[in-house]
């Protein structure tokens, strides 16, 4: 049986700020666009968690890379696919309150 832990609070996290753009398509239409700007916003996300699953080295790790990312919403993944690519699954920032609950 896989283990599991679950991660969650409330956190702030650093979003690019996006703005729409007017560009011209190669058919010659004019079309607006949403795009990420280079500023950054501070934001406050409440209610966010994650949920780990997988060997414990690996759960360890997810854990301590974790504290550095806040969730987009629920996130229920593998510890080793979240190692891989942990900016696909949230926001850079830090967290307000935490709680781990294996």
């Amino acid at each position: 049986m896989a283990k599991r832990i679950a991660f969650y609070g409330k956190g702030e996290a650093k979003i690019h700020v996006k703005q729409r753009f007017w560009k011209r398509r190669k058919d010659g239409i004019k079309q607006r666009y949403w795009e990420k700007t280079k500023r950054i916003k501070s934001q406050v996300i409440d209610n966010v968690r994650f949920e780990f699953h997988g060997k414990g080295s690996d759960l360890y790790k997810a854990v301590v890379k974790a504290h550095h990312y806040i969730p987009k919403g629920f996130v229920h993944v593998s510890a080793e696919k979240f190692l891989e690519n942990p900016s696909k699954y949230g926001f850079e920032g830090e967290w307000i309150e935490k709680e781990i609950e294996s």
